[in-house]
């Protein structure tokens, strides 16, 4: 596949060549390209990785790595070095450079790991050039429970050079934060944040159990209600949540299920947080296995979905991720009534947990590729659409995310590595493990060249 800056040239020479012969020039819907820059080195590690001891492990990696953008085109990159059993964050201006000399450490619990970070930028009304930065994660305490897991909020005034003290949001003995595919098997990172209207700072989370927290803040993260739960006793366990907010105000949330084969996305809404989320209803029947929804809400109310699926002939596989295929739907937020998905022509690139991203005009798509069945996913996968028409056009690999023994992450995949801002700059964070070698945080930039 050509590098992005090939293919833009490559167009006008192709038009050229169809007028020669005689024959029509494409029509304007020729996708555009994206430029994308050199992948950025953020942090650096040892690749090292040894029996699973709980908070007594000898893992030697960086990994778990998210982003942010804001309308300046400034980037927050934040990621878990295991070593250090903590986080760490760096900023990006607009022309690539690193803003703080050294990374900021943001501390959980001690001697604990801090898994699967979610980063969300706030603007400053007061300050053109200043943003807060909102953190939340999962960290690997044991409270009594059999699984390890709570929910940490931190948050940054000064743009992620400082955080003050983080807070457990869940206080729970049932593992938050794993998203439960089986009695046996699970994602980490079960998790999400938003940053509502007028200072509502939103996180959801899962426990292994099954249920589906959410905690609010109305002022832009001083205080946290209690949380409540979404899904009602008896339902399967919910898995992977994601948050959205139309611009009515109504926030909403979809997730998986699991425990069973065949599995729907299910969804809620809240209109008034005073109000809690409606019953959970199903947004999309599928015949097979459908897992890790990602959804935004652009401008004219219309939420747009992604999310993977397999099919009902392979069901006696629905845990291995390289069966998966991208499949997209849209609604409007008022009526939650989904078309009928639309699958992806994206055959060459199996696999699933999407990141959905949008600007003022367009939608884009990351994914993670399993291209066989090791259970080892390479490389992200990468498209974009018209937002009027949600036709996502040619797939194509980050830069530096394809060629790699092992990509995106070793405690779970459910992550968010994609952000766009309102001009359709586009960040892209992805970790890499190379064994024997070393693991990496990568900063990817790009941009569609009109």
């Amino acid at each position: 596949m050509l590098h992005a800056r090939y293919r833009q040239t490559l167009g006008p020479l192709c038009i050229l060549a169809l007028a020669l012969w005689g024959l029509p020039a494409p029509a304007d819907d020729v996708p555009e390209a994206v430029v994308w820059e050199e992948p950025v080195e953020v942090a650096r590690g040892e690749a090292w990785r040894g029996p699973w001891r709980m908070n007594d492990s000898d893992f030697r990696y960086v990994d778990d790595a998210s982003v942010a953008i804001n309308d300046h085109g400034e980037v927050v990159v934040v990621w878990a070095d295991q070593a250090e059993q903590a986080l760490f964050l760096q900023r990006y201006d607009r022309e690539g450079h690193a803003v703080f000399d050294r990374p900021t450490r943001i501390g959980g619990e001690p001697d604990t790991f801090s898994w699967l970070p979610r980063v969300a930028i706030e603007p400053d009304p007061e300050d053109p050039d200043g943003f807060t930065v909102h953190l939340l994660w999962q960290e690997i305490l044991f409270t009594g429970g059999d699984h390890g897991g709570e929910i940490l909020y931190a948050r940054s005034h000064d743009g992620g050079r400082s955080f003050e003290d983080h807070r457990n949001l869940s206080r729970s003995r049932d593992g938050a934060g794993k998203g439960r595919i089986t009695a046996h098997r699970w994602d980490n990172g079960s998790l999400d944040l938003l940053l509502g209207v007028d200072g509502e700072v939103i996180a959801a989370w899962t426990e292994y159990r099954g249920p589906l927290r959410v905690a609010r803040s109305t002022d832009s993260g001083d205080a946290f209600t209690d949380p409540v739960t979404v899904n009602p006793d008896g339902d399967a366990p919910a898995r992977a949540p994601a948050l959205a907010q139309a611009p009515s105000g109504r926030v909403l949330l979809a997730w998986a299920e699991g425990d069973r084969p065949q599995a729907d996305i299910r969804i809620a809404f809240s209109d008034d947080a005073d109000d809690g989320f409606s019953a959970p209803a199903t947004a999309l029947e599928h015949p097979g296995h459908a897992d890790a929804p990602s959804l935004v809400v652009d401008t004219d109310g219309v939420v747009h979905l992604a999310f993977g699926t397999i099919p009902a002939n392979d069901l006696e596989d629905y845990r291995q991720p390289h069966h998966r295929r991208l499949h997209v739907s849209r609604v409007e937020a008022d009526t939650l009534d989904f078309a009928p998905p639309s699958r992806l022509d994206a055959d060459d690139w199996p696999g699933s947990f999407p990141t959905l991203a949008q600007d003022d005009r367009r939608l884009y798509l990351v994914w993670q590729r399993y291209p066989h069945p090791t259970d080892r996913p390479r490389g992200l996968a990468f498209t974009h659409a018209p937002r009027e028409s949600a036709a996502f056009g040619p797939v194509e690999p980050v830069p530096g995310t394809l060629d790699t023994p092992y990509s995106g992450g070793l405690q779970g995949q459910l992550k968010r590595r994609l952000a766009v801002n309102r001009h359709g700059e586009i960040a892209v964070a992805q970790s890499r493990f190379m064994p024997g070698q070393h693991s990496d945080i990568l900063l990817i930039r790009g941009q569609l060249e009109e």
